[in-house]
């Protein structure tokens, strides 16, 4: 003969749900929501968190109900110090799964109220291996299992349990960031690499994007194990949020991963000057390798901008120094520059106009110098990447796309970066 449990327990045990408090990948987004701290199913709605733990509701044997019941007591009361003599007594007790079922959510209603994740991963598990839980509880009770397991360290525990979750939901992106951060624990940044990439792909359908964070987490992991995939990271992450702060921290891991020379290092300090991320120390190099290049009129530009700005104090005697050499040697420079390119001019000379008529933000005639380098047998790669970046900055994504797919070699990964910046300006 069964009977049923007490009306205290039916709050506990009936159709509703609670969570665990452990969450690895907490921080990765609106859509990667954390759980919150335990409740009955009184407490809280299913539509309110669709991973926390649900339940049904059991019947428990006559010969074990008397101990559930005291489990259940102290359980309520929270008396530690009984509870694990009455988790065993009732285990004695028990005659079928259901009974085990009870035992288990008492267990991890005890642990989860105390803050106990070996004790929530140790519940669950007993959940589990009852034999009474239904198809639909399965999903949740692997996820927070996992969860507990990577609060406490056990990576390979964790990552099975994340496995069997994603065997049950394949689309689950709570499941997929676990897993991910139990690979990278466990030394495998490659693997965990591939799941939050997944992860990112599974969120970004129809055009929308993963949290933000979920970016961030990709390229911190495959810049720290210098994983080949860091620069496309970067790339999508600024592709999604086209911020300041996404250029600054993403043009820094493309030029900490490249050995840069005068020309490439120049050009990335234009790309940092046109997304808004030169950072303080960036104006001086910026202006002294444009002074030194040639092209003073750009670099005094650029010094009155940081000057503008107060990203840069214009009483420093380095920055003064250098103010005042570009000031000087600009001086008719721009009205010396021919307007249009000469028939007898070698493509040198006209790549080297180009650039200076860059310089001064006329993007318009250093593309004509660009075009007719390139009919002349110009540098193609040095040629389109300036024409790429010209075109861009006048806001012709599809000329700017045309040109810089053409780069190759040792500046094709910068004009990447150029293309990002066309394809996402204004």
């Amino acid at each position: 003969m069964k009977s049923t449990l007490t009306a205290a327990a039916l709050l506990l045990a009936g159709t509703g749900l609670f969570a665990t408090p452990a969450v690895s990948q907490s921080n990765y987004g609106a859509q990667a929501a954390a759980q919150q701290p335990a409740a009955s199913a009184a407490e809280q709605a299913p539509a309110q968190n669709p991973n926390a733990i649900k339940t049904h509701t059991p019947k428990i044997s006559r010969e074990a109900s008397k101990a559930i019941q005291q489990l259940q007591k102290d359980v309520d009361a929270k008396n530690t110090a009984a509870i694990a003599a009455d988790v065993a007594a009732a285990n004695a007790a028990a005659k079928n799964g259901d009974d085990r079922y009870i035992i288990g959510i008492l267990q991890l209603k005890a642990a989860a109220g105390a803050s106990d994740e070996a004790g929530v991963a140790a519940a669950i598990e007993a959940m589990l291996a009852s034999g009474s839980v239904t198809q639909e509880e399965k999903f949740p009770l692997y996820l927070n299992l996992a969860q507990s397991y990577a609060s406490v360290h056990q990576d390979a525990r964790a990552a099975a349990a994340y496995q069997q979750a994603l065997q049950l939901n394949p689309g689950s992106v709570d499941a997929t960031a676990g897993l991910a951060e139990s690979k990278v624990a466990a030394g495998q940044a490659a693997e965990g690499l591939a799941l939050l990439e997944k992860g990112i792909a599974l969120q970004s359908a129809g055009g929308a994007h993963a949290p933000e964070k979920w970016y961030t987490r990709a390229l911190q992991i495959a810049y720290k194990a210098k994983l080949p995939q860091a620069m496309q990271i970067a790339r999508e992450w600024i592709t999604a949020y086209p911020t300041t702060n996404a250029w600054t921290n993403a043009l820094a891991v493309y030029q900490n991963l490249q050995q840069l020379d005068d020309a490439q290092t120049l050009d990335l300090l234009r790309l940092k000057r046109a997304t808004g991320s030169l950072a303080p120390a960036d104006y001086f190099n910026y202006g002294d390798l444009a002074v030194r290049q040639g092209y003073s009129g750009e670099a005094k530009a650029v010094l009155d901008e940081g000057f503008a700005a107060n990203k840069v104090d214009k009483n420093n005697s380095s920055f003064s120094q250098l103010y005042a050499l570009a000031s000087q040697k600009s001086k008719g420079d721009q009205a010396s520059l021919p307007a249009a390119p000469a028939a007898a001019s070698t493509a040198v000379q006209l790549t080297g106009v180009g650039d200076a008529w860059y310089g001064y933000g006329d993007y318009a005639k250093a593309e004509a110098f660009y075009k007719a380098s390139l009919a002349k047998g110009g540098d193609s790669n040095r040629n389109n990447l300036h024409l790429g970046m010209a075109l861009a900055r006048q806001g012709d994504k599809a000329g700017a796309a045309a040109a810089l797919g053409k780069v190759t070699g040792p500046m094709a990964e910068l004009a990447k970066f150029w293309l990002v910046y066309a394809n996402t300006k204004g």
